[in-house]
């Protein structure tokens, strides 16, 4: 990236460019968790054959979050049933919203990127693969996460 006289100044397309790659690593990982919820097969074996299959790139960052979904699968879970409401289950989600709150979860867990530019991305993956509905719905749980955390 550019070195303006100083590290912390990027052009806006550097910046842009660095969000776009971003949120498509966010969208490859919700692709790996979305099909874990299908076979029993663990993330490396799923990224194996997405890399070889799909062309995809599994950076550092990828790694960091489906690894410490991997470690902590029980633990995300038990967060997703304990902020659903009006009789929700996790059973009752879709596996795409699931999918999406385990990566929301675990970035978040994972990673120093702030809750709020977690769930943001969360909802815009929502509103591609899912209907409005369970984006406001997704929303709504990572923000209880957020907030439940923020009092801890």
């Amino acid at each position: 990236m550019n070195n303006n006289n100083s590290k912390n100044h990027y052009t806006e397309a550097e910046k842009n460019e660095y969000k776009q790659k971003r949120r498509e690593i966010r969208e490859q990982c919700f692709i790996v968790l979305f099909e874990m919820t299908f076979t029993d097969d663990s993330y490396q074996d799923i990224l194996d054959n997405a890399v070889e299959s799909r062309t995809i790139v599994a950076d550092e960052y990828m790694l960091s979050i489906l690894d410490y979904y991997s470690q902590n699968k029980e633990k995300i879970d038990s967060l997703i049933s304990s902020n659903l409401k009006n009789g929700w289950t996790i059973e009752r989600l879709s596996r795409a919203a699931l999918s999406i709150l385990r990566l929301a979860i675990s970035e978040m867990n994972s990673s120093k990127i702030a809750g709020e530019i977690v769930i943001n991305e969360a909802v815009e993956i929502a509103k591609k693969y899912t209907t409005p509905k369970d984006a406001s719905f997704i929303n709504g749980v990572l923000g209880s996460i957020v907030r439940n955390k923020n009092k801890s």
